[in-house]
């Protein structure tokens, strides 16, 4: 039953007649349509779990599964073995760390960079990736290496992502959290992770190898870091389900997409976690929250290596805002990630120091045409990605913090300059 709608054409308006908006709705039918979506507004949910850190996890998966990027103890109780893990499995050669951030369809550029490293013979493999948003679904195609770049060019260099925007029926946004419908997201995610992908990514999680991706637990306000290796090695399709859920998860930009629950058990109860976007935290993550005042005594970190590509621009030049939804909504996810992305570097730079690890980054420069990190449009992705490619190739992806720093302060300094040039190449 649909309370608090009537069906009384006769109340006037100011003229005494009915008013204007009510004759049309009702001629238009949408009073059964404003019904309809008001019954389904609210979507049942079970309580969060009540304590912080809670002894829960999804049903038929360990606790250590994921962890809370606050959660002090279990980095001191797990940290030591991990790091050991990951240096046995470097063979002697330096650690290598990959962090992926968030950025829209600008995870398009780091998906060329990568598919340009590896065709210019520069792609190391990495013993730990880490992904945020469209970070996370770079992710697993950076784990697994260059034998899946077919899978990574089709994923964000195609016309897969053409309808990734779907707009709900009429006053469908005004009863969902999130303008957009979760299908095209939840089945783009789908096509790619496939057993097969599960089953390679547990192999090489079996090796000791990390794949890790953030998300936010609304309910927490918290990070929560998900170890993808260790849900693939669940095997079979509750670990294909929860490895998709996660991702797409991490995708879920609040207000544009809705968010994901993710059933979870524990004490004898059931209850539900409401995840959204990494980002919205984390734009991306080196390491967690406290590793910096963990007191732990790393030596097997020291020369390792830390790259982290930033899908985004760390400053842009003034652009006149449309007095549009989609215009400020994109612009507000731009700006709020683009300081965040700056602040992380500069705290990621000195954990790197921290621990003795060489750290080196790539991001879109200020003079990079930016068409909106929510245009998902072939031609868009298409230029993303083929700039990520030549930047790679060239040899002119990786930069410092000095030299982007020196980027920022001479284009702050003139009017726009469109430009392709590449984030380490030389100062014109």
């Amino acid at each position: 039953m649909c309370h608090g709608v009537t069906h009384n054409t006769a109340a006037p308006g100011r003229d005494g007649e009915p008013a204007l908006w009510r004759q049309r709705l009702l001629k238009a039918g949408a009073v059964p349509l404003l019904c309809s979506a008001m019954a389904g507004c609210v979507t049942a949910r079970l309580p969060a779990p009540p304590r912080l850190i809670a002894e829960v996890a999804p049903p038929g998966f360990p606790r250590s599964v994921r962890f809370l990027s606050s959660d002090r103890d279990y980095l001191v109780e797990h940290l030591n073995g991990v790091v050991r893990s990951l240096s046995a499995v470097a063979d002697g050669k330096p650690i290598r760390i990959l962090a992926l951030s968030g950025g829209g369809a600008g995870g398009a550029f780091g998906a060329g960079a990568l598919y340009g490293l590896a065709r210019a013979g520069r792609r190391p493999e990495f013993q730990v990736v880490t992904g945020v948003s469209a970070g996370a679904l770079l992710a697993p195609f950076a784990f697994l290496g260059p034998t899946w770049d077919r899978q990574l060019k089709e994923a964000f260099d195609s016309h897969r992502t053409e309808h990734l925007l779907r707009p709900r029926p009429w006053l469908g946004f005004l009863f969902h959290p999130g303008i957009y419908s979760r299908g095209p997201l939840v089945a783009l995610v789908d096509h790619f992770v496939t057993r097969r992908l599960v089953r390679a990514v547990a192999a090489q999680a079996r090796l000791g190898r990390l794949l890790l991706v953030a998300t936010t637990d609304l309910d927490k306000q918290e990070s929560v870091i998900w170890n993808m290796g260790m849900i693939a090695e669940q095997g079979g399709e509750p670990a294909r389900k929860l490895f998709r859920q996660v991702l797409v998860a991490s995708a879920s930009i609040p207000g544009v997409f809705p968010p994901v629950l993710i059933r979870v058990t524990g004490d004898g109860r059931s209850y539900d976690e409401m995840h959204v976007d990494g980002g919205t935290t984390l734009p991306f993550f080196v390491a967690s929250d406290v590793a910096e005042v963990l007191p732990l005594r790393l030596p097997e970190l020291r020369n390792a290596r830390v790259f982290v590509i930033v899908n985004g621009q760390l400053s842009t030049y003034p652009k006149t805002t449309a007095q549009k939804p989609m215009a400020v909504l994109s612009r507000s996810f731009s700006a709020a990630l683009m300081h965040a992305s700056r602040r992380a570097l500069v705290l990621s730079a000195v954990l790197a120091r921290h621990f003795g690890m060489r750290f080196r980054f790539t991001y879109l420069p200020m003079s990079f045409p930016d068409h909106g990190s929510l245009n998902f449009k072939y031609a868009n992705m298409h230029e993303l990605f083929a700039y990520g490619v030549r930047c790679a190739e060239s040899g002119q992806l990786w930069t410092t913090l000095d030299q982007a720093i020196d980027e920022g302060q001479r284009g702050a300094t003139r009017l726009p300059l469109i430009s392709y040039q590449c984030p380490a190449a030389p100062a014109p």
